[in-house]
């Protein structure tokens, strides 16, 4: 996915954004082609798989573009569980309808893959553990909080903000087991 700043190819990046959103009310996410992404926004597959490579790839640009709550790698924050926690409810609460959009066209990988980058750049708060084991905590927790995610908005009409924080640290701070 293309991550540069050329002004040409960030304009094509957002046409071919608001035409899936565009298309996405129209028709289920399977059912709409490269072929007619690609037509309906104005720009050639060349162009679509250069800056994307799959149609999956525009639905996780568009929710890191709205994720506010990722620390960034380089800023030296070290997160702790708790604000963990609370950003992943904030995330959840502010995009609700977005990510119910997802599970609704069984897209819950993108979702995964988002909250990898997320964990990822939320690992230098690890205990010390070595980058393989931190790269398998990260997945664990990003498939937990994948469905969590899924599990709550098949639930609920509306998010609670505390209610995901405290069910979401509850969990990934192991305070669901007797020692």
């Amino acid at each position: 996915m293309y991550k540069g700043s050329n002004p040409t190819a960030l304009a094509s990046q957002k046409l071919i954004l608001d035409t899936m959103n565009k298309l996405m009310t129209e028709k289920d996410f399977k059912d709409i082609s490269v072929s007619e992404l690609c037509s309906r926004s104005g720009v050639s597959r060349q162009t679509f798989y250069s800056l994307f490579g799959t149609k999956e790839n525009i639905l996780l640009y568009h929710l890191d573009l709205i994720n506010n709550t990722k620390p960034d790698h380089n800023d030296g924050t070290v997160m702790k569980l708790d604000d963990i926690c609370r950003n992943y409810a904030k995330y959840v609460s502010s995009n609700y309808s977005t990510l119910k959009t997802l599970i609704e066209n069984d897209l819950t990988e993108v979702l995964y893959q988002l909250f990898i980058q997320t964990m990822s750049a939320c690992s230098q708060g690890f205990l010390d553990l070595t980058e393989e084991d931190k790269e398998y905590a990260s997945m664990y927790m990003s498939a937990g909080l994948c469905r969590l995610t899924q599990k709550y908005i098949n639930e609920h009409k509306q998010p609670d903000e505390k209610e995901l924080t405290r069910i979401s640290y509850a969990i990934m701070s192991g305070n669901i087991y007797r020692v």
